[in-house]
């Protein structure tokens, strides 16, 4: 498959202010990160919280500009373009954020709410957009039945309906979805995400899908990379990395997938200890060497460099062939 979306060195920091004589500091988000998306694919991004993944795909979008680095989309880089040449653009890339409540005006009808971007972009208007935004309604699972209530008349399952509505009413090319299934019960998430797969083979959409839930990600993603303190620790398909995960962050990640065996007992050595550095004060050489039990000297002194393994799979430790 070919490429859609590219970070080449993509670099955000945000200014912490200090005391009026103190040097200026820097929270280090998203640091240096290359990825490729490809046409049509599911690249899922996981990490603890705070690693930088909402940053990443929020930048990738220029909702956030970038510190330094390049973005392409189809071959343009997108922080060379206008502004007027940007908002087209942006009909080919949306987001579907974490809290459908908070992304939704609670004093708006769900038919202007689907029906804005048709609107901006001058697609649609009087009983034409009426009969988009009814038909994108049904796409997601609603009717016409709920085209002039509010928000908060909806169970959270539904407003993450509007808002998957909402996003692909312009028939983007790419969708960054930011955590879409966090705040919602199993069984709706399992109808989100079943929905979001069928939408992805009717319209050839690509997505970057963003989650702390392993197991979900596992379930939607074609490929996988792995993100702490702001770097790419780990990229490879899906299968691979649950089958032989190479950097021990990754090693400690998956056994804290929940089991639904009431007889399978936590293993102590397999919960992961420590908390995440702070992203101000970054711990020299390997990020992840102040928590990594198979740390060496050498982890402290120099920073890995993302290496291509074979089979698509790529890694960031000194040490990645010993265990």
């Amino acid at each position: 498959m070919s490429v859609l979306l590219e970070a080449k060195d993509l670099v955000k920091y945000f200014p912490v202010k200090t005391g009026v004589f103190s040097k200026p500091k820097w929270v280090h988000a998203v640091d240096k990160v290359t990825l490729q998306i490809k046409k049509e694919e599911t690249l899922g991004l996981v990490g603890e919280s705070g690693c930088g993944k909402t940053t990443f795909g929020r930048t990738i979008l220029r909702l956030i500009e970038p510190t330094a680095g390049q973005v392409y989309f189809e071959g343009r880089n997108l922080l060379k373009l206008s502004e007027s040449d940007m908002r087209g653009t942006r009909r080919d890339m949306q987001i579907v954020f974490q809290d459908p409540f908070s992304s939704l005006d609670p004093r708006v009808t769900v038919k202007n709410l689907v029906g804005e971007p048709l609107t901006i972009h001058g697609l649609a208007k009087g009983d034409e957009l009426k009969r988009r935004v009814l038909s994108l309604l049904e796409r997601v699972g609603l009717s016409s039945f709920h085209m002039y209530r509010y928000p908060h008349e909806f169970s959270g399952g539904q407003r993450q309906r509007i808002v998957i509505a909402r996003a692909i009413s312009l028939n983007p090319k790419f969708i960054v979805l930011d955590e879409p299934t966090s705040s919602l019960d199993v069984s709706v998430q399992a109808k989100i995400l079943n929905l979001l797969k069928d939408l992805q083979r009717d319209m050839g959409i690509t997505y970057l899908f963003i989650s702390h839930h392993l197991s979900v990600v596992k379930y939607m993603s074609d490929r996988i990379a792995v993100m702490y303190l702001g770097k790419i620790v780990e990229l490879a398909t899906t299968e691979d990395l649950f089958r032989k995960p190479l950097h021990p962050y990754t090693q400690a990640l998956l056994p804290a997938i929940p089991v639904p065996d009431p007889d399978v007992k936590w293993r102590e050595e397999d919960i992961l200890k420590g908390e995440v550095p702070s992203p101000i004060d970054l711990p020299s050489g390997c990020r992840f060497h102040m928590r990594c039990a198979y740390a060496k000297p050498k982890c402290e002194e120099k920073e890995p460099e993302l290496v291509d393994v074979g089979g698509e799979h790529t890694v960031a430790c000194h040490f990645w062939e010993s265990f």
